[in-house]
């Protein structure tokens, strides 16, 4: 039922009105009554607002013409009806004048009435599901946008990157803005939902939906803070991470154990499971946001879910300044190379042998060291995960370690088995290089990528990879990843839930009028010419 309030300083005739109809057959209600414009706005703040307000144009203390222009400064929403004697031609031309599309001549007819209350029931309803488009297009841009983002923190904290400059386009280009400044101070938390033996009945299916219901519930408590970012990593559905941005000026610790006692709370109270959360040190810079989310695993690792680990944590971020951006790129160089003697020398150059460096020191940079290892793994380890879900069990298990021999003797071990991982992929075939550069691609089209990057990620040259895309793939890599583009595109053009500017930014291309270039050149037609034929064929 739509509601319509009255307003008319004579009772007869509101009760006229009333009568003149049954309001029920089309669609509306009269739910309130108001003597005067004065006495109508008062209700009006008090709400809730109706659909349409019928009001009278000549009242004492306030006329409708000053009521109207009230209610489209504080209510431009609302649909006002105005009713108007024949002698108030100045009256009514005042109201259009301020946007009344409808009006009433007095003594209003049974006729006129019902035609009027079927045009604004037309009205209210295609609005009504005009808004319901856009919010299901809103909807849908945020999904597609949630998981960009989210995928593109965990690409930061856990894959190579070098170009700081292309890591702030992208952030802002994801709406990402607040963290796209030199002067980023944040930290990240991590934070395990835990099931207790014997709660499931059917344990895989009952435990994917609960890892459901934990990732939304930790999404919805994030959204109601500013500043803090959740992000899944999907080999690991039980735990989610937040990156927390914290403003100078504010108390960083209060504002993070806060959000951390609300989303227990709420996992508590909603799920009826205990949880295990990790806080690491806060770090300053984009560039040190992988020593962050490091300290934030190391202080999971250690937590458990009576008590928060990482006792120790403040200030072993000041022993790590070796650990570089160029350091980790010189490690991987030497991985990728299979050259352990270089890959000693930076250790050694990373790891302090000073006495008084403590072994939780080097628990981090060991930790540190796994992350760059399950980079390497993840762009080289073709045939499967195995390497990777070892990788995440020594993460798990590297703050047992009770001594530096034993951390270091770790290190070396898992480097050699890395080192074996690419040489299996490099040095066999040309083609398990491609399979690899392929997958990355596939993975990372929607990302700026050019082979100059490509080439630089792998440490090839820019020419042999070219070649050597074009013989194995079959294709450029210019027209692969555009091959890629396109059909996601056209995927969600399919779907016709979002904008072509939308689209144009969740499949790689940083302007709408690029990217419908691009498409018109692969496809014939412009990106709305498709969707129009496609929605054509499909009705």
């Amino acid at each position: 039922m739509y509601q319509i309030m009255l307003v008319d300083d004579e009772k007869g005739v509101r009760n006229s009105i009333k009568a003149k109809i049954n309001w029920g057959e089309l669609g509306f209600e009269i739910v309130s009554e108001a003597s005067s414009g004065i006495e109508a706005l008062k209700l009006l703040e008090e709400g809730p607002l109706p659909h349409v307000v019928i009001s009278d144009i000549r009242m004492p203390q306030m006329n409708g013409i000053e009521f109207i222009n009230i209610c489209k400064k504080h209510y431009p929403d609302l649909r006002v009806v105005v009713l108007s004697g024949y002698s108030d031609f100045e009256y009514l031309k005042s109201a259009i004048q301020l946007g009344v599309k409808d009006y009433l001549l007095k003594p209003v007819a049974r006729g006129d009435l019902t035609e009027m209350l079927g045009r604004l029931a037309d009205d209210i309803r295609a609005e009504q599901e005009n808004i319901q488009v856009l919010q299901l297009e809103l909807i849908q841009k945020n999904e597609q946008l949630r998981l960009l983002q989210e995928h593109y923190l965990l690409q930061l904290v856990k894959e190579e990157w070098y170009s700081l400059p292309a890591v702030k386009e992208r952030l802002q280009q994801l709406k990402l803005t607040s963290l796209a400044v030199d002067s980023l101070h944040a930290q990240f938390a991590a934070v395990e939902m835990r099931i207790p033996p014997g709660r499931m009945s059917d344990p895989q299916e009952r435990r994917d939906l609960l890892n459901l219901a934990f990732q939304m519930l930790c999404r919805e408590t994030a959204s109601k803070w500013e500043g803090i970012y959740p992000f899944l990593d999907i080999a690991h559905s039980s735990i989610m991470y937040f990156l927390i941005v914290n403003k100078e000026g504010v108390q960083k610790h209060n504002h993070t154990e806060i959000f951390i006692a609300e989303l227990k709370r709420n996992i508590g109270d909603y799920l009826k499971l205990e949880s295990v959360v990790g806080v690491g040190e806060e770090v300053e810079g984009l560039h040190r946001l992988k020593n962050g989310y490091a300290s934030c695993i190391l202080s999971w690792s250690q937590s458990t879910v009576h008590k928060q680990g990482g006792n120790g944590l403040n200030g072993v971020l000041e022993l790590t300044h070796a650990f570089t951006p160029e350091a980790e790129r010189r490690l991987v160089q030497a991985i990728e190379n299979l050259d352990m003697n270089a890959f000693r020398q930076q250790i050694q150059t990373i790891f302090s042998t000073e006495s008084e460096t403590p072994v939780f020191a080097f628990t981090f940079l060991a930790l540190r060291l796994l992350l760059l290892f399950s980079s390497v793994a993840k762009k080289f380890e073709i045939g499967g995960s195995s390497l990777q879900k070892y990788l995440w069990n020594c993460q798990m298990t590297i703050s047992d370690y009770k001594s530096r021999d034993e951390v270091m003797g770790q290190v070396y071990e898992l480097s050699r088995l890395v080192m074996d991982e690419v040489k299996k992929t490099r040095f066999s075939n040309g083609q398990h290089m491609m399979e690899a550069v392929r997958k990355y691609v596939e993975d990372n089209f929607c990302y700026e990528l050019t082979l100059s990057s490509l080439a630089d990620m792998f440490h090839l040259n820019e020419t042999y990879l070219s070649g050597l895309f074009k013989q194995y793939v079959g294709t450029t890599f210019s027209e692969y990843v555009t091959n890629l583009r396109i059909t996601k595109a056209e995927q969600l053009l399919k779907e016709n839930e979002l904008k072509l500017t939308d689209i144009a930014m969740l499949v790689g291309y940083s302007t709408s009028s690029y990217f419908s270039t691009c498409f018109k050149k692969n496809n014939g037609k412009s990106p709305k010419e498709y969707r129009e034929d496609y929605l054509l064929k499909n009705r």
